[in-house]
């Protein structure tokens, strides 16, 4: 996922498709707040789960949109 597309998530609710460390698909119910370059890791999304790195991500599917 590259950083423009990333961009469009932020402040929304999202369901994230990712491959973790160990190339296991995981799947996590996020609300989104940033992207952003986290040092050693690269371009990340910033989560209230945590960062999920740009280049893990399989998928995601919005569950709620921003509110105005």
């Amino acid at each position: 996922m590259s950083f423009k597309e990333a961009q469009q998530y932020i402040g929304m609710s999202c369901e994230v498709a990712y491959r973790d460390r160990r190339g296991e698909l995981q799947t996590r119910q996020v609300f989104v707040t940033d992207v952003t370059f986290v040092p050693l890791y690269g371009l990340c999304l910033v989560t209230d789960y945590g960062e999920i790195r740009l280049d893990r991500i399989v998928s995601v599917n919005i569950l709620e949109r921003k509110v105005a």
